[in-house]
């Protein structure tokens, strides 16, 4: 089911790059619709590093000066997109405080998430890291942290978050040899990086640092389901 989905990806993002029709990412503006206030799942430790090498040797390729989201401090699988973006979040900020509450009440129902890093794929926009899970983990805790969340959880009430994945390299520009992005990306279609466990859920809003998208976090929740 995944594969198939992230196959898909692939073929449209291939014939993109190759069009030259590549989606060109720019930073955050307010009340825009990207780089939105999400809850995201991160990668351990050691995993964080294997998709940093591999995030490095895609920007190797890929030339120019395209953002490195996979790199160790930003790599992460989205969860649940919340608002629209804000540059200001002031402290005490009563939505900020409900959608942690439904994050707390999502999570105890959930334990740790499992996801399979099952190889590489390319969309017009990016090259993207694909993730499968082994079980329903995910799924569950998605649907549990939408209930949760009720009418603050609008952005995505009809949305079909229907595939996992971590970003590696949004594109910025044009690519400098899009064929051998192509290959590149082909050639680890199937790449394996191992399973992740992934252990807490974080509430964090984008920032663009000059150079890359980078995240803070706004608080920590662990996915430890209750007895």
């Amino acid at each position: 089911m995944y594969a198939a989905r992230f196959d898909g990806l692939f073929e449209q993002g291939r014939d993109a790059v190759l069009a030259g029709a590549v989606q060109r990412q720019v930073p955050p503006v307010d009340g825009g619709s990207r780089w939105v206030m999400s809850v995201v799942l991160r990668p351990d430790a050691a995993t964080a590093r294997r998709i940093e090498d591999v995030t490095r040797n895609a920007m190797a390729v890929a030339g120019g000066e395209h953002w490195s989201t996979g790199k160790a401090d930003s790599s992460h699988f989205t969860l649940r997109a919340l608002e629209n973006y804000r540059a200001s979040v002031p402290d005490g900020d009563a939505r900020v405080s409900r959608y942690i509450a439904a994050l707390r009440t999502a999570s105890s129902t959930v334990g740790p998430v499992r996801l399979n890093l099952s190889g590489l794929t390319l969309t017009p926009g990016c090259v993207m890291l694909c993730a499968e899970p082994p079980d329903d983990a995910i799924e569950r805790l998605y649907d549990a942290y939408g209930e949760a969340l009720g009418e603050d959880g609008w952005l995505e009430a009809s949305f079909d978050r229907n595939i996992w994945y971590s970003t590696l390299v949004h594109f910025t520009s044009q690519l400098a040899d899009p064929h051998a992005v192509v290959q590149w990306v082909g050639d680890r279609r199937h790449l394996a990086l191992g399973e992740v466990e992934c252990r807490h859920a974080e509430l964090v809003v984008y920032r663009f640092n000059g150079s890359r998208i980078v995240m803070e976090t706004l608080d920590v929740v662990p996915l430890s389901r209750r007895p």
